[in-house]
């Protein structure tokens, strides 16, 4: 049974391909079955150990698409622009225009069995009660990236309900662990550059995930039938935004003092912000309203379906634990510059964003 993989390069589709190679036999997939989708530039290394296949391809070129569904049976769809700092063109053209590339070109193999699309919590938005959300929490995607992602699960819907493809749908809260490049950079540049607050005393709490956790729910939801035409919250863990702040403060070893903010001052601040960069033209600021809420709103999940439909269980549910190892895996490999109090790894990351909203789409 051939597979393919689209976002197998980034970080929770190399952990999701390393998963499936290290597990063969409990995933019943073959390593000579498993094809990944990759464009010409991309970084290859870490799979081509793995030994899988590839196939050459973009989301943005549809013609690719045809030839990489060809003969597969199961479309593992994580591949992804996941900031909104990215033009809205871009977010449409690689995440919803590409979702709906793929899906028309795997709904005509007749091999097709089964198309799963990772998605996001993002697209419950921000203004939540502070309840366990269910999958049946209102929509209300209060960033671009976010409404991209839910118009590229409204798309899914569309194709399962008109041809009858068996479909999947993970929404993945905050996803931590080794090979982070994302959140856990930012948070140490931004304890660098002492930028950190505590907004209210702290104790609200929000969701996170282990890569390995996430890699493994969703690679459940796609060889589990009893994922067929289901949503599923995906976590590992709730942390407070205390702990969350002072984690990382301990791991990178930091005598930053965090100050200490009330909820309704941040949010006028942030608001002040929005306006003043807004009169001035120079786009979107730092600090946002919505910035605000995702780190003093209490947002965590319900993951009681998934547990019930396919037996599935985080392994990794110490959030304090998970937090030093993805600082870990940054020192480990020499990411940070102490001396300079920079993330190199973030600064190359920052320098292909540029060169990405560069590009005409």
């Amino acid at each position: 049974m051939a597979i393919l993989i689209t976002g197998g390069t980034g970080f929770v589709g190399g952990a999701l391909v390393e998963e499936l190679v290290k597990n063969q036999q409990e995933w019943g997939i073959k390593k000579e079955e498993i094809f990944v989708l990759v464009r010409e530039n991309s970084n290859i290394e870490h799979l081509k150990k793995l030994g899988v296949e590839f196939i050459r391809g973009d989301l943005t070129d549809h013609e690719s698409l045809k030839i990489a569904v060809k003969g597969k049976s199961i479309v593992f769809h994580l591949g992804a622009v996941v900031l909104d700092q990215v033009s809205p063109e871009m977010l449409e053209k690689v995440n919803v225009l590409g979702t709906e590339g793929l899906l028309e070109a795997f709904v005509k193999e007749k091999t097709a069995q089964k198309f799963v699309f990772v998605s996001t919590w993002g697209v419950y938005g921000y203004k939540v009660k502070a309840t366990p959300m269910t999958e049946n929490q209102p929509f209300n995607p209060t960033n671009e990236y976010h409404k991209s992602k839910l118009a590229s699960e409204q798309i899914t819907w569309k194709y399962h309900k008109e041809h009858k493809i068996p479909i999947a749908v993970a929404r993945l809260s905050m996803i931590l662990g080794s090979g982070d490049t994302l959140t856990t950079p930012r948070v140490v540049q931004a304890f660098f550059d002492e930028k950190i607050k505590m907004i209210g005393r702290g104790k609200n709490k929000f969701s996170g995930v282990h890569v390995v956790d996430a890699a493994r729910a969703i690679l459940a939801m796609g060889l589990h039938k009893e994922g067929d035409g289901n949503v599923y919250n995906v976590k590992s863990f709730d942390i407070s935004q205390k702990d969350y702040w002072f984690e990382h403060k301990k791991a990178i070893k930091s005598n930053f003092k965090i100050p200490v903010f009330p909820r309704w001052f941040a949010m006028f601040y942030a608001w002040t912000k929005e306006v003043g960069t807004k009169i001035r033209g120079l786009g979107k600021p730092t600090l946002t309203r919505y910035r605000v809420m995702r780190y003093s709103n209490t947002r965590i999940l319900d993951i009681s379906k998934i547990k019930n439909d396919l037996k599935w269980e985080p392994k990794h549910t110490d959030g304090i634990q998970v937090i030093h190892e993805s600082v870990k895996w940054l020192v480990e490999n020499d990411f940070i510059d102490y001396d300079n109090k920079e993330v190199k790894l973030l600064r190359r990351w920052e320098d292909q964003l540029k060169r990405n909203n560069n590009k005409k789409y």
